[in-house]
């Protein structure tokens, strides 16, 4: 009880330091102190505005845009596919001087190295391809597959690299 009365009176010497225009800086403050919340907020609400508008156009151009496989080896393009329209599955056999192959299929929106006689069978385990961007690589050939769209964009995680 003694020290609830000495809290008290020490209360009362506090409240008695305090001017009326200290409580309205207090007040500033405290309101102050929530501004990086709603400034933290808005920007939050325009990306997401941002992104809804990103996804919509995106969308727009997936439904327009062509996918063709290029097949090229040492930067020489050997055979393009339009795998967008393609009905049928296709094959097309890379053969070099060396007597080195790579059989390449071509189905409705995807492509894959299905056979080779190289060391490693890297290209084979790769496995289909269907975004643009992806690629396929048969490095002791020197084989190149890549999926290109018409529109040019490719699918990326946002630092540039493509990402499955």
């Amino acid at each position: 009880m003694k020290r609830l009365r000495a809290s008290w009176q020490v209360f009362k010497r506090y409240r008695a330091m305090i001017r009326p225009f200290d409580i309205v800086i207090i007040v500033i403050l405290i309101l102050l102190s929530f501004t990086p919340l709603a400034i933290f907020s808005y920007q939050q609400r325009q990306q997401a505005v941002h992104d809804a508008q990103v996804a919509k156009q995106s969308a727009k151009r997936t439904s327009r845009r062509t996918l063709t496989a290029v097949v090229s080896h040492n930067g020489t393009v050997l055979k393009r596919v339009n795998i967008t329209n393609l009905k049928q599955t296709v094959h097309y056999t890379y053969r070099d001087k060396a007597g080195h192959y790579n059989r390449v299929t071509f189905e409705p929106k995807r492509v894959a190295i299905t056979k080779a006689n190289c060391s490693d069978q890297v290209c084979i385990r790769r496995g289909w391809i269907h975004k643009p961007g992806q690629t396929i690589v048969c490095l002791p050939h020197k084989l190149l597959i890549e999926v290109k769209s018409s529109t040019g964009h490719t699918t990326s995680g946002g630092n540039g690299l493509v990402t499955e």
